[in-house]
């Protein structure tokens, strides 16, 4: 049996939510050993997380730059909002990976692999990855971002809305930026195909990310982002292209769906991020929510308990989240006027609590009832309250890997021929992935 090592517990994506719960473990002082795994670390600067919080966010020191006043104009009505309680952060990923693989290096209980993972098995007892190199390291818990289990029907999605982005980074040759207001969003109305929006970030005075935003069914293709970018610049800013140099680019599609909760792979194997359903469907952020669990997660294995499952928002949360989205698919006119009022008539700390999900009953009436409600009545008619129905507990278990390997409970026994039928079976389903 070709076992290169035996873990405690191994994370499998070192992206967000992997170095997130890599790094609340070192926190902790988690005396397991721990494999991180991922095909490459390197800390590319690919895209920018942004979240509200408060000031003492665990990342609040790494964020590239913070603010407290945005932006906001829908239709007739624009305004520069304040916030009171929270801070508007953006975090460079760059900066996130560099910052906690520097961590993840100095602890001994920590290794850091680079390769690429082909899947996963397990049983009631141990969990086995196995990557492309034929390579096999086991865990008590394998945590994962990077495959969706096999038997998740992405047709079972009644809205499946994407939220798809393509921002740059520019450099100008004057000062023309507010650095100390973000623009949240600057709502498209020329744009029927989707709800879309300018999402602004000024880092200084002579340098922004400048992002073109859509929530609809199908990205576009890039160089329409492009054109209503650099017409954005034109007529908000006057700067044409010689007045500026773009320094970076990035695009991005994130799911906002009501998609099945799908906590775990199988036995001793849990989701973690987008693929666990950690990103919110109304809004595509994560950043937060990702490291909610992450903390929680950690604690509980630093006392020697086993890792809670991932929990799906609660059945009002989920409710609130699919009578949007049916607005967003059916009625674009409609969303630019839900998110006119929603901003003019509620203060912004209110708001992002109710995103965050951390509202009571009451406050959550009173940000419904800020809103232009006529889309939302029509929406009640298809998606009544409580006879809408959610999955649960939505434990999906991997229909890849269930071989012999399954039927014995202590790893150690299982004798060496098993190991390679397992091998041979990821492997062949990877090449039959590959054909189709």
């Amino acid at each position: 049996m070709n076992v290169s090592k035996r873990y405690d517990i191994i994370i499998a994506g070192a992206g967000l939510s992997g170095l997130s719960l890599a790094w609340y473990l070192t926190k902790e002082k988690y005396s397991g050993q721990i494999l991180v795994i991922d095909k490459s670390f390197a800390p590319i600067n690919h895209k920018t997380w942004c979240f509200w919080g408060k000031k003492n966010h665990p990342f609040a020191e790494i964020a590239h730059r913070t603010w407290k006043d945005t932006y906001f104009s829908a239709l007739d009505f624009s305004s520069k909002l304040s916030l009171k309680d929270y801070l508007y952060f953006c975090v460079k990923e760059s900066d996130f990976k560099e910052t906690i693989l520097s961590t993840l290096r100095k602890a001994p209980n920590v290794d850091l692999l680079e390769e690429d993972i082909l899947d996963f098995s397990s049983n009631s007892s141990k969990a086995v990855l196995i990557t492309k190199d034929n390579n096999t390291y086991l865990a008590d818990y394998i945590f994962q971002s990077i495959f969706m289990p096999s038997n998740y029907d992405a047709s079972t999605r009644k809205y499946p809305l994407i939220q798809h982005f393509l921002g740059v980074e520019i450099k100008t040759d004057d000062e023309i930026f507010d650095k100390k207001t973000f623009t949240l969003m600057d709502v498209d109305s020329d744009f029927n195909d989707g709800f879309a929006f300018m999402y602004t970030l000024p880092f200084n005075k002579n340098r922004a990310l400048v992002e073109y935003t859509i929530f609809s069914a199908k990205p576009l293709k890039k160089k329409q982002y492009k054109k209503k970018i650099y017409s954005y610049l034109k007529d908000k800013y006057n700067l044409t292209k010689e007045n500026y140099s773009i320094k970076r680019k990035e695009y991005g599609e994130i799911p906002m769906d009501d998609r099945p909760h799908t906590p775990v792979y199988s036995s001793r194997i849990l989701n973690l991020g987008t693929v666990g359903g950690f990103t919110k469907p109304s809004t595509g952020y994560t950043f937060s929510r990702v490291h909610k669990y992450s903390k929680k997660c950690a604690q509980a294995l630093t006392k020697g308990l086993k890792p809670p499952i991932p929990q799906t928002s609660s059945y009002r949360f989920r409710y609130y989240d699919l009578l949007l989205l049916r607005v967003l698919a059916t009625n674009v006119p409609d969303s630019r006027k839900i998110f006119r009022s929603l901003f003019k008539n509620s203060s912004l700390d209110r708001i992002f609590k109710f995103l965050s999900e951390e509202t009571n009953f009451i406050e959550d009436l009173m940000v419904l009832a800020s809103c232009y409600y006529p889309p939302f009545l029509r929406a009640l008619t298809i998606h009544p309250p409580f006879f809408t129905q959610f999955d649960k507990s939505y434990n999906a278990n991997s229909k890849r890997l269930q071989k012999k390997i399954d039927v014995f409970e202590n790893f150690d026994q299982i004798p060496d021929s098993s190991f390679q039928d397992l091998k041979g079976t990821v492997e062949q389903n990877h090449l039959n992935k590959t054909i189709s």
